[in-house]
């Protein structure tokens, strides 16, 4: 359904979700008895089907015994399925059941140096408030950290809880997936997303 593709800037909010995980993990007590921890981190993933299927980096949901999804200003939780996942290009595919969906499409167009973007998500979770948040920036490389050609590297604001968001034109087409950005003393607007050509 062409009518429900997001196609312009103000419209993001309706196609990016906020993803809560529930999971566990194993690791030894000071007694080195195998126990088990309980985990529980937050992400943004976007949608990319009028049905339900979502995109978001596998860092988000790895090890994820539940994963609930938020849309933008809603406190009732949906219970997504992990359709798929790749933890070598850290990312994963969703899907809840739903129809009728505002959803994203891919841009066609080459990523270049310069190119005006928005990154669009929920950092810090509800921390802040839950409502979706966007940075704009620029293209500023198009390699990832260790010269890492399936990701390019953004001075927009990126922090904790973006992962998974989309990066996307004035157009309102995905060119990206938030996915890190580097923490070092000294270092700012060190961000990294992951070139939608590694997605299709």
């Amino acid at each position: 359904n062409t009518g429900l593709i997001i196609n312009n800037i103000e419209d993001i909010s309706s196609g990016v979700l906020q993803i809560e995980v529930e999971g566990n993990y194993a690791e030894f007590d000071d007694d080195f008895n195998l126990i088990s921890v309980e985990s529980y981190s937050l992400g943004s993933g976007f949608l990319i089907s009028s049905n339900g299927y979502i995109v978001t980096n596998n860092h988000v949901i790895a090890g994820a015994s539940i994963v609930r999804v938020y849309f933008n200003d809603s406190d009732d939780g949906i219970i997504a399925e992990v359709v798929a996942q790749s933890e070598c290009s850290d990312l994963a595919l969703l899907k809840i059941d739903r129809d009728n969906l505002a959803y994203f499409e891919w841009s066609n167009s080459t990523p270049k140096v310069g190119d005006e973007i928005y990154a669009a998500g929920y950092p810090l979770g509800k921390k802040v408030s839950s409502a979706i948040k966007a940075t704009s920036g620029t293209i500023t490389a198009l390699a990832g950290l260790g010269d890492n050609y399936a990701e390019f590297q953004t001075d927009a604001a990126l922090n904790s809880g973006n992962s998974g968001g989309p990066i996307i034109n004035e157009f309102g087409n995905v060119i990206g997936v938030a996915v890190s950005k580097l923490n070092s003393d000294g270092v700012d607007s060190f961000n990294f997303g992951i070139k939608v050509s590694t997605l299709k």
